[in-house]
């Protein structure tokens, strides 16, 4: 009987020595275990020490989380140029076939309404790149039947009193009735910036040697935008153009004059001159 006691004493001793052993020892699955790392940076080199990433530190801490690297590197590539999507201001007109505008419409003639407004103002001769027009008087306000201008054709509606050194702006609005990407550019000499509904679109500025044309492209649905083109010419001649082609491998043609609206007011400030 106190054999068997004592047998039973030391098998109870055990199975609390094995429990014991086993709440003690250290679990094989990390507190991180799961846990994905998506830094693909290089690890910072500087003096302090890190914690490896197993938790096998000292004092078993969690290891730190680290914090994306900022020189991760990326692809040379960084993909298609992004097409602007400008959102019209109006819904399109309805189009119509396109009849040239008289240089001077006969007493009780209809107006076409076709055109742009053009303002021109006086700038010094040294200008290098587009004035604050906020700044600048009218010295003559007219009506520009298209942007087609080049080194022998002035621009359409030009008065023979409008020369260089000289800024002009043309506003009013383009007429789109399909949908699509198109290319919209502007060929001056000297510089030129293009607004669609107050966006910069092309930005062209600065004194040119020669007549220079610069696209891009933006994604247009049916309507009416608005349009603003600033240009300027420190000297003789002025070569003003405003063209656009659907899609980006498109051939520029000069925005038909049909397509092409005048403001509000445009014809009274331009009978007034200012």
């Amino acid at each position: 009987m106190l054999r068997t006691s004592v047998i039973l004493v030391a098998s109870f001793g055990l199975l609390a020595g094995c429990a014991s052993s086993s709440a003690n020892a250290p679990q094989s699955n990390s507190p991180d275990a799961g846990k994905v790392d998506y830094d693909v940076g290089t690890p910072s080199s500087g003096g302090g020490s890190s914690t490896p990433a197993d938790g096998d530190g000292d004092g078993g801490s969690e290891p730190a989380i680290k914090g994306r690297d900022s020189t991760t590197t990326r692809g040379a590539s960084v993909g298609p140029k992004v097409v602007k999507r400008i959102a019209a201001s109006k819904p399109p007109k309805a189009e119509e076939p396109e009849t040239p505008a008289p240089a001077k419409p006969k007493p009780g003639r209809a107006v076409s309404p076709n055109g742009l407004l053009a303002e021109a103002f006086t700038i010094p001769a040294d200008t290098e790149k587009l004035p604050d027009f906020a700044g600048l008087t009218v010295k003559k306000a007219f009506i520009a039947n298209g942007l087609d201008a080049g080194a022998t054709a002035p621009i359409a509606g030009l008065p023979k009193t409008v020369t260089a050194p000289i800024a002009l702006r043309f506003t009013g609005s383009v007429n789109v009735v399909t949908a699509g990407e198109y290319k919209l550019c502007a060929k001056t000499d000297d510089g030129s910036q293009l607004y669609i509904e107050d966006t910069l679109i092309v930005d062209n500025d600065g004194v040119k040697t020669e007549a220079t044309e610069v696209c891009e492209l933006v994604s247009l649905d049916p309507g009416e935008y608005k349009l603003e083109l600033r240009t300027f010419h420190t000297s003789a001649p002025i070569v003003v153009g405003l063209a656009w082609a659907e899609g980006k491998d498109g051939t520029p043609a000069a925005i038909p004059l049909k397509n092409l609206y005048k403001p509000e007011g445009a014809d009274a400030r331009a009978k007034a001159g200012k």
